[in-house]
């Protein structure tokens, strides 16, 4: 190369991770509805079409999203449950829960969805289900009603911080004690009201 000559660019090599990533980024900031190629493609400083190099489409895209964050979500309850038992156990679970989702108010939308892909995605939760199954087995529940038990109390937490997250509930409620008595409601619907944590 004669000197004085500008050196090429060196691009970025683009992956499906990276495409991901990208795609994380847009909807932590901006909302799980602003998720789009040109949206990714404008993120990545490629042209949509590369992408389609790395990712089928748009459905292909939120398909791993949701699977990524199903995944973060497990995992960060399983490290959150490790050497917990019992009710204490159970209300450090729920908690977290609800932190993380308050926390990753646009990512936990992608949650609320139909799973593009059912199979992966069910797969990806086994950490979260895993986790609260077996504390509540710790706290007495025969492990043959956990699942249904399981399923409960996520669907009571889930609502609760879905009604938060979109500001339906406002400013003007005292939502720490609507959260308990959600948790009380979840616990006694699965006939165990004389085991609800309590905040420490």
């Amino acid at each position: 190369m004669a000197k004085g000559q500008n050196a090429p660019i060196r691009r970025r090599t683009l992956t499906r991770d990276k495409v991901v990533d990208a795609a994380i980024e847009i909807i932590d900031e901006h909302g799980w509805e602003q998720l789009s190629m040109t949206s990714l493609s404008a993120r990545l400083n490629v042209v949509t079409a590369s992408l389609y190099n790395h990712v089928r489409n748009l459905d292909d895209i939120r398909g791993a999203v949701q699977v990524r964050t199903m995944t973060e979500l497990g995992a960060h309850l399983r490290e959150i449950a490790m050497g917990r038992t019992g009710p204490d156990g159970l209300r450090a679970l729920v908690d977290a829960h609800r932190a993380w989702a308050t926390q990753h108010p646009h990512r936990y939308q992608t949650l609320t969805t139909s799973p593009v892909d059912r199979d992966a995605f069910i797969s990806a939760a086994l950490d979260a289900n895993t986790a609260l199954r077996t504390m509540l087995a710790s706290c007495g529940l025969p492990p043959e009603d956990t699942l249904d038990a399981a399923v409960s109390v996520f669907a009571a937490m889930h609502g609760f911080v879905m009604l938060v997250n979109t500001d339906f509930l406002g400013n003007e409620l005292d939502l720490d004690s609507i959260y308990e008595s959600v948790l009380r409601g979840a616990l006694a619907s699965v006939g165990w009201p004389e085991h609800t944590p309590t905040r420490s």
